[in-house]
């Protein structure tokens, strides 16, 4: 089959990390894939320090009342000639887009072409970007919305709650697949554990706790502070290792001193993310601090394909990844609850070791792998109904 892959990001970060996994899961069942973007995720270089703040333009523009909305809709005005240029040129049998706020462009030359698209939905944009104070035109956006994700043929969804927030936008049931995200197992499995890497950041013969990831508010990496405090981790020959970068880290750096912590807590600074698997096989227990309650975490499942004992808010769309065999749970957003399940996991190396083997175990039997995400896709786009309009053409 030949698959168009669309997407509207700046092909940086976790997202062009997710769009390269699934466009080479589809090449690596024998497909072929070719990526349609303004930014080219070949051309345009992981830049770690860069990722890690926000865009300088819509930082301008959000100071505009409904200039954001109206950027974000003008993208259409390219995007749908782009697109349409890109089927007009080459045989193609399926579109695939990841989902943006205000992005018709996908489901408009689905529709003009007559072919199936799966339309990749990570987050309820407009409820997270009002949540930001990113738009102003919530109405709007929630109409847009509804309207993109009932033209696409599927809409996949990264959790169960997710797919709840669709159906009560108005989102029709039938079209919605959960498809939480993937890893690519051999990327981590293979990365080894330097002991150089280790001596070099100081933490030889200690318990490293870690988290990797863009610091930002939300997050709740000053809650992870706190509870390693409270926990009387340092104490216990434990360290707390905070890989990465993000708006959150000046106000993180203050919570260290003020919890007294300088000397426990090493933070790594940004890093390219073929790096992040070595830094990452460092950590004996693997944090995530908070999440929003709808998202399917890309952080989890490689701290999975680790083998590593996790500690994890416990809340739906998590649980849908982890059970009690294979995490450490804690209340959401209780630093009390947090600091009990670090010192739990922290204090019994076999439990640790346990939950680890456990988690890694899960990630195969539960397809948690990007492979098996594109599999799932070529099933439903083959599906009868969903086949390509195309006379005397099949999938």
């Amino acid at each position: 089959m030949r698959i168009v892959y669309h997407h509207r990001t700046r092909s940086t970060d976790a997202q062009r990390i997710h769009i390269l996994e699934m466009a080479n899961a589809f090449s690596e069942l024998g497909h072929e894939v070719e990526i349609v973007s303004l930014v080219s995720t070949d051309t345009e270089k992981e830049n770690a320090s860069r990722d890690a703040d926000d865009v300088r333009w819509q930082k301008i523009v959000r100071r505009i009342p409904l200039a954001y909305e109206v950027v974000q809709l003008g993208y259409n005005l390219v995007g749908i000639p782009l697109l349409a240029a890109r089927l007009m040129a080459k045989r193609t049998d399926f579109l695939y887009e990841r989902y943006s706020l205000f992005n018709f462009t996908g489901v408009l030359v689905a529709r003009l072409f007559r072919k199936p698209i799966a339309l990749e939905v990570n987050s309820p944009f407009a409820l997270e970007q009002q949540r930001d104070n990113q738009i102003r035109a919530l109405g709007f956006a929630k109409w847009t919305e509804r309207v993109i994700c009932n033209m696409a043929t599927k809409v996949i969804i990264v959790s169960t709650p997710l797919r709840d927030i669709m159906i009560e936008l108005g989102v029709k049931q039938e079209k919605l697949l959960v498809m939480p995200n993937g890893v690519r197992t051999e990327l981590f499995m293979a990365a080894g554990t330097p002991t150089e890497l280790k001596t070099s950041l100081g933490l030889q013969d200690k318990t490293i706790i870690g988290f990797v990831g863009w610091f930002r508010k939300w997050h709740g990496l000053e809650m992870l502070v706190e509870a390693f405090c409270k926990a009387n981790l340092a104490a216990r020959n434990a360290a707390l290792l905070l890989i990465g970068d993000g708006p959150a880290m000046e106000d993180l750096q203050r919570a260290v001193e003020r919890y007294g912590l300088t000397n426990a807590v090493v933070f790594t600074g940004p890093l390219p993310h073929e790096k992040v698997p070595q830094y990452l096989n460092l950590i004996d227990i693997a944090v995530q601090p908070a999440a929003n309650e709808y998202c399917c975490p890309m952080k989890i499942l490689e701290y999975m394909a680790l083998g590593k004992a996790i500690v994890a808010p416990k809340q739906e769309n998590i649980l849908e990844l982890l059970g009690e065999l294979e995490a450490e749970f804690f209340t959401p957003g209780n630093a009390e609850s947090l600091a009990a399940a670090l010192r739990a996991i922290a204090e019994d190396r076999a439990h640790a070791e346990r939950l680890g083997r456990n988690a890694r175990q899960a990630i195969t039997e539960r397809g948690f792998l990007w492979e098996r995400n594109a599999e799932r896709v070529i099933s439903m786009v083959r599906a009868p109904g969903v086949q390509p309009v195309v006379a005397g053409r099949t999938c």
